[in-house]
C-alpha cells in the first residue's frame, strides 16, 4: 500500500496560517512508526509538480513527463516512435494584469460538444503537423514531431490559476502560441459557444497543452500508488477552511485505514506500507522497515508533530 498526498502543505498564505489548526492523530501515528525513505526537492517554478515526479519516479526532465504518450500506449493508435501531448479545452479569463484559467472540469462539456469542437480545430492543428485524437470530453490527444522536445507546464499548474508565467516561450513554442491565437478566433464564433453563452455557461475559448514528449525504448514503470487529491482544489483556491476539513477527512479515512493496516502488518514479509506527502518544495516518503522494539519506542517518543513536518514540505 502506497498513498501519495499532493498539497499536504499548501503555499497559499491562508492555508499556511491554518497549519496549526490541523489535528491529525492518524498521520502522527504513521509518522511515528514509518521511517523516512527518500525525498524529492522542487520549486514553485518547476513545470512538473512534485506529485507527478513522484509517480513517474523522477525519470524524465522537467516539463517532459510523457503523460500523453503513456496514455496513448494503451490505445490501438499508438506509434512507439511518435511524440504526443495532452490537449485540454479550457476557458481563459482576461484580467487587467493577467490571464487566468477557469478549472476545465467546471466546463461540464458533453462528449458530443467536445468532439464537435475537436473536429473544428483539427484542420488548424494538421496544418502544423499535429493530429488530434479524442480521449474524453476533457482531454484530447495530440500527435506530432513538434511535441517531442517541447517542455510544457502541467495542467495542475494553471487550472484555477494565472497562466502567464506558464506559457511556453521557447522558439519551438511559436507554433503553439500561434495555434492558441487562431483557436481563440475560431472558437469565439463557434455555434457551440453561442449555445453555451445563451444558457449562461462559460465559452470554450482556448486549450492547454501538457504531458508532452515521447516514450524511451524502456520507460521507467510508473509508481504503483494511490493518489489522494482531496487537498488539491482547496489548496489551489487558498481556501483554508476547506483545506483543513479535507485534511481531517483524509486523516479520519484513508490514513486511519493505513494506520490499522500498519499495526496488523508489522510481521516480517508483509507487504510494505508507504506514505508520500507532497508540498511545493519537497516530497517526502516514509516506508515500513524492520525495527527493533527499542528503536520503535524511541521513534514514538521522539517523533515530531505532523505540523512541524508539513512546514518542511
Amino acid at each position: 500500500m502506497h498513498l501519495v498526498i499532493p498539497f499536504a502543505a499548501a503555499a497559499g498564505p491562508q492555508c499556511q496560517a491554518a497549519l496549526e489548526r490541523l489535528a491529525l492523530p492518524h498521520l502522527r501515528t504513521l509518522l511515528r512508526t514509518l521511517r523516512p525513505s527518500g525525498a524529492l526537492l522542487g520549486t514553485e517554478d518547476d513545470l512538473s509538480p512534485l506529485p507527478e515526479r513522484v509517480l513517474c519516479q523522477d525519470a524524465y526532465p522537467d516539463g517532459l513527463i510523457p503523460w500523453a504518450a503513456l496514455r496513448a500506449a494503451a490505445l490501438p493508435l499508438f506509434k512507439p516512435s511518435a511524440a504526443y501531448g495532452l490537449v485540454s479545452p479550457c476557458h481563459l479569463v482576461v484580467h487587467a494584469d493577467h490571464i487566468s484559467m477557469q478549472d476545465p472540469a467546471s466546463l461540464d462539456l458533453s462528449d458530443a460538444d467536445s468532439q464537435a469542437l475537436m473536429r473544428a480545430m483539427q484542420p488548424y492543428f494538421l496544418e502544423d503537423g499535429l493530429t488530434l485524437h479524442w480521449l474524453d470530453a476533457r482531454t484530447w490527444l495530440a500527435e506530432g514531431e513538434a511535441l517531442r522536445t517541447l517542455p510544457t507546464a502541467s495542467l495542475e499548474r494553471v487550472r484555477g490559476q494565472s497562466v502567464d508565467r506558464w506559457m511556453p516561450r521557447q522558439n519551438a513554442a511559436k507554433l503553439l502560441r500561434r495555434l492558441q491565437n487562431e483557436m481563440q478566433m475560431l472558437l469565439y464564433t463557434h455555434p457551440i459557444n453561442d449555445a453555451r453563452v445563451a444558457r449562461g455557461a462559460p465559452m470554450v475559448n482556448s486549450f492547454w497543452l501538457s504531458g508532452t514528449g515521447d516514450l524511451p525504448p524502456n520507460p521507467a514503470p510508473l509508481l504503483q500508488a494511490t493518489v489522494l487529491d482531496a487537498l488539491t482544489a482547496p489548496a489551489l483556491r487558498d481556501d483554508a477552511l476547506a483545506w483543513v476539513q479535507a485534511w481531517h477527512a483524509l486523516d479520519a479515512g484513508p490514513l486511519a485505514e493505513m494506520a490499522v493496516a500498519l499495526k496488523n502488518n508489522l510481521a516480517p514479509g508483509a507487504a510494505p506500507i508507504t506514505l508520500t506527502l507532497c508540498g511545493s518544495h519537497r516530497a517526502q516518503t516514509w516506508s515500513q522497515q524492520p525495527r527493533s522494539l527499542w528503536r520503535l519506542l524511541l521513534g514514538t517518543f521522539n517523533a515530531p508533530r505532523p505540523t512541524s513536518i508539513l512546514k518542511t514540505l
